[in-house]
């Protein structure tokens, strides 16, 4: 997938195959989200404009679908989805944000999907979790598995809804409030062994954050990065690394992460790759590389534009944001809100560190 306005349209060809099952976006334009037509694993979808239908629903096996939950937000297309295992059992992973569980719902209602066994949530942020309320109302009695830490927090959401409003102003009130979930719906991912789901605890993008393995897929959540497939095999990857951000728990993770053998790996935003271990492997060079370029740029300039003088830095040096030249328009502004943040996490990492060290001289 790579996003273009119109006029770049013309660098990629109608129905060109992107891997593992991506469309191919030409952006935003006259506000709607027109796409280009793209065969994926031997069918083909097509969207119309940014009110989902099930044309937009990606199919990468015989039993996995990517729903994408489109935002009515400028250039929050093709960027949050939720993952169905439609296998023996039925599993969802992530559900997105409140204002999309309707167009979730019917997705997959025109699945033929009228029961779902379990919902496993990578992460409690509202636009992973926060319309897990609002779909329980729809599938009662469905079981909800996160982090421990998130359990008290998916029953009386009131601080993670005011925590959004804070950080996120705007963006939260269009992704919607977030409701309560019954308590004895929530599960504990890290004892939770049911329907072949092997949880696997992946702090770092956030301290309560769990993927997932169901048979060779690999649900990697926030923890791998975020991830854009581009034409000719190319892709786009940037950290997800918000403030506060820890290195070595995000190394970690990605270590926990190569140690489970798997086929193809699944994206929170957004699609998925049969190149693994590899992408896993080159998001945690770039961890360091960010690290390094950032440090080196924070010890030349401290002044009130050294978030976007290190972005500068990482956009000429890091060759997994090959990505970044084919965003346009509000995809742009959205990825740079993003980047900006992941930029920040990295610089309060190196800031703690530099204290420490002034503490041991």
């Amino acid at each position: 997938m790579v996003f273009m306005n119109s006029t770049a349209s013309s660098m990629v060809q109608e129905g060109a195959l992107s891997e593992a099952g991506f469309r191919i976006d030409s952006g935003f334009h006259k506000n709607y989200f027109v796409k280009l037509k793209i065969q994926s694993e031997g069918k083909i979808y097509h969207g119309l404009n940014r009110h989902m239908t099930m044309d937009d629903v990606i199919q990468f096996a015989s039993d996995l679908y990517l729903i994408p939950l489109d935002q009515e937000i400028p250039g929050f297309t093709d960027f949050i989805g939720s993952w169905l295992y439609k296998g023996d059992r039925t599993l969802l992973v992530d559900i997105g944000p409140a204002a999309t569980v309707p167009n979730l719902v019917q997705a997959l209602e025109d699945l033929g999907v009228h029961t779902v066994d379990a919902v496993l949530l990578t992460h409690i942020h509202i636009d992973h979790a926060g319309g897990i309320g609002d779909f329980i109302s729809y599938f009662p009695g469905t079981p909800v598995v996160c982090h421990a830490t998130g359990i008290p927090h998916l029953k009386d959401p009131t601080r993670v809804w005011e925590g959004s409003l804070k950080t996120l102003g705007d963006m939260a009130r269009a992704y919607g409030p977030i409701r309560g979930v019954p308590e004895d719906l929530l599960q504990d991912a890290a004892q939770f062994r049911e329907f072949g789901v092997l949880p696997i605890l992946t702090p770092g993008h956030a301290p309560h954050h769990v993927s997932y393995r169901v048979e060779d897929f690999l649900f990697a959540g926030e923890a791998g990065g975020v991830y854009m497939a581009l034409p000719d095999d190319g892709v786009h990857l940037r950290p997800a690394t918000p403030p506060r951000f820890y290195l070595k728990t995000s190394v970690q993770s990605l270590k926990s992460l190569l140690d489970i053998p798997h086929k193809l790996l699944c994206y929170a935003h957004f699609g998925a790759t049969r190149r693994s271990p590899e992408m896993l492997e080159a998001h945690m060079h770039q961890l360091f590389r960010w690290a390094e370029l950032i440090e080196a740029q924070i010890q030349r300039d401290s002044g009130p534009h050294v978030v976007e003088h290190c972005m500068e830095a990482l956009l000429k040096k890091d060759p997994l944001l090959a990505g970044w030249p084919h965003m346009k328009g509000a995809v742009r502004d959205r990825e740079r809100y993003f980047f900006h943040n992941s930029i920040k996490g990295f610089i309060g990492y190196l800031s703690d560190k530099a204290e420490k060290n002034k503490g041991k001289s």
